[in-house]
C-alpha cells in the first residue's frame, strides 16, 4: 500500500520526491520495454511516458511567453529629430536615434489583480510582482492598472512598472472575495475592453466570472476552487 504521505526517496545525498521517482520508473520501463522488444505498446500510452520525462517549464518562463503573446514588439524608427546619444562624439557625423513607432505604446497595458486577504504570503507576493514588472518593462508596456482586493476592490490607478519593483502599499487583508475586482476592471471606461488580467491569488478565493483574456499566478501547490479558463502560472 502506497502511503498517503510518503518520505522522500534518497540516494546518496541528492533526495528525489515520490512524483519524481515514478516518472523515472515509467521511462526506464518503456526503455527496457523497447530495447528488448517485448511487443506492442499504444501509441498514446508512449507519448504520455515520453511527455512525462520532459522537464516542466519554469514558471517565469511561461508567464515570459504569455506576455509575448499578449503584447507584440513595438517597430522601432530611425529618427534625425532626436539624435543619438553617441553624438557628441562624433560632433561632424549626425547620428539618427531609435525611437517606438508613434502611437504603438496607447492602449498597450494590462491589469493585476492582486489578492490581499489575509491568507497571501507577502513574499510570493513580493516575488509575483517583481517578474510581472520585470517583463513589463521589457516588453514596452507603459502602465499597468492595480487593484487590490480582498472583500472590497481597491483602485490604484495605472502605476508604472518601475513602481511595482519598489515599494508598493497594499491594502486589504481581510477576506477573500475577487470578484467585485474583476467587475470594476470590466466596467471601467478608462480600461482598454481587450485589456488582459492577471490575478495574483492563493487559491484561497471565491468562484470567479470573467468575460475577458486573463491567466492566474498562484503559489506551488495551490488550487483553485473552480475550473479555470485562463492559465495558471505556479510560483515556486
Amino acid at each position: 500500500m502506497i502511503e498517503t504521505n510518503p518520505p522522500d526517496f534518497w540516494e546518496g545525498k541528492v533526495g528525489v520526491d515520490l512524483d519524481a521517482f515514478y516518472r523515472r520508473a515509467l521511462s526506464q520501463g518503456l526503455s527496457y520495454h523497447i530495447t528488448q522488444e517485448r511487443g506492442y505498446l499504444p501509441q498514446g500510452l508512449i507519448e504520455e511516458i515520453r511527455s512525462l520525462a520532459q522537464p516542466p517549464i519554469a514558471w517565469d518562463v511561461a508567464l515570459a511567453k504569455w506576455f509575448d503573446r499578449m503584447f507584440q514588439p513595438i517597430e522601432k524608427v530611425r529618427t534625425y529629430t532626436r539624435p543619438s546619444r553617441r553624438q557628441a562624439s562624433t560632433p561632424d557625423i549626425a547620428r539618427p536615434r531609435w525611437i517606438h513607432q508613434s502611437g504603438e505604446e496607447d492602449g498597450r497595458t494590462f491589469a493585476v489583480l492582486i489578492d490581499t486577504s489575509g491568507s497571501m504570503d507577502r513574499l510570493l507576493l513580493g516575488k509575483a510582482l517583481g517578474t510581472i514588472a520585470s517583463y513589463s518593462i521589457a516588453r514596452d508596456v507603459p502602465f499597468v492598472r492595480v487593484i487590490f482586493c480582498d472583500a472590497v476592490a481597491y483602485d490604484a490607478g495605472y502605476l508604472a512598472p518601475e513602481e511595482l519593483l519598489t515599494k508598493v502599499k497594499v491594502r486589504g487583508r481581510g477576506g477573500t472575495v475577487l470578484q467585485p475586482g474583476i467587475q470594476l476592471l470590466e466596467a471601467a471606461q478608462d480600461f482598454p475592453k481587450d485589456g488582459p488580467i492577471l490575478i495574483i491569488t492563493d487559491g484561497q478565493c471565491d468562484r470567479l466570472a470573467i468575460k475577458r483574456q486573463h491567466a492566474f499566478v498562484l503559489p506551488q501547490g495551490a488550487k483553485l476552487p473552480f475550473v479555470p479558463k485562463g492559465e495558471i502560472f505556479r510560483m515556486k
